[in-house]
């Protein structure tokens, strides 16, 4: 509880804060996908990123997520996701917050009059060389103009939540606590990443516990994306588990909160996004803690 208690002392002073983050659409990228259909683009970005030697490690088609539910109104959401092993190890050793940003994600939407798109993360909002690298060339691909002008630069550590795993608690036991609450919240898991192997099967040194869990609330998903399409380049909901240095092992999660408080939702949605929030907190909670 203590450390619930601190993780949520720290998002009240990064909210406080939240008049100097850039809007949404200058935090993502939207390029029409043109005369192609949805097929065809996703067929092209993945061979595009092929031919590249860009590496796709994740695959969520939302919208197959809505149809299980039974959901209304659905528009095709597909998320892919891009990584290059050595840039992700370099980076999270530089700052652990950019775990909650990885892997690189180019999502393929459909508005709500039809026409798709191409949306990601504008990687050249955080103002790093190496984070633009990966992210760059997938702009290429997607047909992203260069901005006439630099967007505001975010402060990396202030879109996360870094929270310390309990001396006593192995990593391993961490993420079984984790995802058991996600289960009882009924927070699904919808992605995975094991960024570990990845080093290992490339013979980096100093291989570090890097893995990356993606949850989402599909219900929630689709009402965020019919209030702004932007929104995909946030999903699904990422959380990294990652070891420093000294072995500590560490959760981080993308600052919900603060993206919320910047996103003038209606009030309905608002409370929706609030409460998913929560639950995300409430299972960082339990992992650090081992409350299996």
């Amino acid at each position: 509880m203590i450390t619930r208690l601190i993780a949520m002392s720290l998002l009240l002073v990064t909210i406080v804060s939240a008049e100097e983050m850039p809007s949404i659409d200058q935090m993502v990228i939207k390029v029409s996908i043109g005369d192609m259909s949805l097929q065809e683009a996703g067929e092209y970005l993945k061979t595009e990123a092929k031919k590249r030697g860009i590496q796709q490690v994740g695959y969520s088609p939302l919208y197959k997520e809505y149809q299980a539910l039974g959901l209304s109104n659905i528009r095709h959401v597909e998320i892919f996701q891009f990584c290059e092993a050595k840039v992700a190890k370099a980076l999270i050793e530089y700052n652990m917050s950019f775990a909650a940003h990885i892997p690189c994600r180019v999502s393929l939407i459909e508005d709500e009059q039809g026409k798709g798109w191409f949306v990601m993360m504008n990687p050249m909002i955080f103002n790093q060389k190496q984070a633009a690298k990966v992210c760059g060339r997938l702009m290429e691909i997607i047909g992203a103009a260069t901005p006439s002008t630099n967007p505001p630069m975010m402060n990396i550590d202030q879109t996360v939540v870094k929270m310390p795993i309990s001396e006593d608690i192995s990593i391993e036991e961490a993420v079984d606590s984790l995802t058991l609450r996600a289960n009882d919240l009924n927070v699904k898991l919808v992605g995975y990443q094991n960024l570990t192997q990845g080093y290992k099967k490339l013979g980096l040194p100093n291989v570090k516990y890097t893995e990356i869990y993606q949850f989402c609330d599909a219900k929630v998903a689709q009402k965020m994306l019919r209030h702004e399409i932007g929104y995909v380049a946030y999903m699904p909901c990422r959380i990294a588990v990652v070891e420093d240095e000294h072995g500590q092992g560490w959760f981080v999660m993308m600052n919900m909160d603060l993206f919320i408080s910047m996103s003038q939702l209606p009030p309905s949605l608002h409370e929706e996004a609030v409460d998913m929030s929560d639950k995300l907190m409430e299972m960082l909670d339990a992992g650090v803690n081992g409350e299996l």
